[in-house]
């Protein structure tokens, strides 16, 4: 299952734009940080009492692969994804606008998950004024996780077609969303080829297994590019 992690959040992404909650809406869902490194959602709250929300960052490592983590940032280091405001109050009824903020440029495209948590209060120990514990099952239920790519300094594509024509390498610098393999006779239109709809996403550095290429003479691939905002991008790559 761990091939599928990560393809599988921005497969159910592509169908949710927004979350709710019976007290909150967190919108979007999925955010591509732009040129500058910066990005936001917006939290609208659905009741008339404050609520309460904390944020912890994760940063997804090997995405994709066996080696797949999620590994705790500390937003303080300077180096990884900062959220601004880390942890705030919203009055009932009305929304907050968090920003991204990414530090550094990465060399590769790198994806974050941003968790936004419902907490009784905004200190870091949960007690009431007489020393008691306060009940936080609210900050269990509700929690919600953004996706958050992070641009690469130079945006660069770049697939490989193994020798063996078996898998495609991402030699690039930027994931891209692979929707449709066509397998075609040589010089045939795009309708003679056979197609298989996918919606994989190829990471920087990993490879994509492809189906049986036996008997075929052109591989061609569509994908989403999502640092142009282009939906119909095409490779071909010569099966002889």
């Amino acid at each position: 299952m761990y091939l599928l992690r990560i393809n599988k959040w921005f497969f159910m992404l592509a169908f949710f734009s927004f979350m709710t909650s019976a007290n909150m809406t967190i919108y979007p869902m999925a955010v591509g940080l732009d040129t500058q490194g910066e990005g936001s959602v917006r939290l609208l709250s659905k009741t008339n009492d404050v609520q309460f929300v904390k944020t912890k960052t994760l940063k997804i490592t090997n995405p994709g692969t066996p080696e797949e983590k999620e590994v705790d940032v500390n937003s303080y280091s300077g180096n990884e994804l900062v959220v601004m405001p880390p942890k705030f109050a919203i009055p009932g009824g009305s929304s907050k606008l968090v920003r991204f903020v990414a530090m550094n440029v990465p060399e590769k495209e790198e994806i974050y998950r941003v968790m936004f948590q419902a907490v009784p209060s905004l200190d870091d120990d949960h007690v009431s004024e007489n020393g008691k514990a306060i009940d936080t099952e609210v900050s269990v239920n509700l929690v919600w996780g953004i996706l958050v790519s992070i641009p690469p300094l130079h945006p660069r594509i770049d697939v490989a077609l193994s020798p063996d024509h078996h898998f495609l390498h991402n030699n690039g610098t930027q994931r891209i969303k692979i929707i449709n393999i066509g397998l075609c006779k040589h010089g045939g239109k795009d309708k003679e080829c056979v197609w298989k709809e996918d919606n994989h996403n190829l990471f920087p550095d990993k490879e994509y297994n492809l189906p049986d290429t036996a008997g075929y003479e052109k591989l061609v691939i569509k994908y989403k590019d999502w640092i142009r905002k282009t939906n119909n991008e095409r490779l071909e790559f010569s099966l002889k």
